[in-house]
């Protein structure tokens, strides 16, 4: 899929910097939040860059990024959502490093981490950037209470002549 909308000139210098350091193909991945989905399509305002990984791949992320961590990868919970969870910062950017994200149930239990492998590949200025599905992102910005960033997200879903998401 191509990219339908860009980000801020900061924030392509920083996911620049990230995309050559930390190729989608030798770590598992995924740009998230308000850059992943803005790259398809939803028209919000970009503020940091949040990528997001599995436990092992967020500690190679914040190896190869080491120099701009300002605070390490550590164990973070909330109410709602448990993580591992690292700050950066690139180019005046916030970079939030996730790993093992998964988010509390309604019966109070901790579901499974985020899957992924479930993530596609946004073609960006001739580079590949692994993101999840919007249907995915819509879940859990759902799962996390966001309700109305959810229905953004739904809303900019677009399904092709064939009834699937283009």
């Amino acid at each position: 899929m191509k990219a339908v909308l860009d980000l801020p000139a900061a924030h392509i210098r920083a996911l620049e910097v990230i995309l050559g350091r930390i190729p989608a193909q030798e770590v598992l991945w995924v740009l998230t939040g308000s850059a992943g989905l803005r790259l398809q399509g939803v028209d919000i305002p970009v503020n940091d860059l949040d990528l997001q990984g599995d436990a092992e791949s967020v500690y190679i992320i914040e190896q190869r990024l080491v120099e701009f961590v300002h605070t390490p990868v550590h164990t973070w919970e909330s109410e709602r959502t448990h993580s591992l969870d690292g700050r950066a910062e690139m180019e005046g950017v916030e970079v939030e490093l996730i790993g093992d994200i998964a988010k509390r149930g309604a019966d109070g239990e901790w579901g499974p981490a985020t899957d992924l492998r479930r993530r596609i590949f946004i073609d960006w200025r001739g580079m590949n950037v692994p993101v999840l599905p919007l249907e995915i992102e819509a879940e859990a910005y759902s799962a996390m209470g966001r309700v109305e960033k959810a229905g953004i997200i739904r809303a900019a879903i677009k399904p092709d002549e064939d009834g699937q998401r283009e």
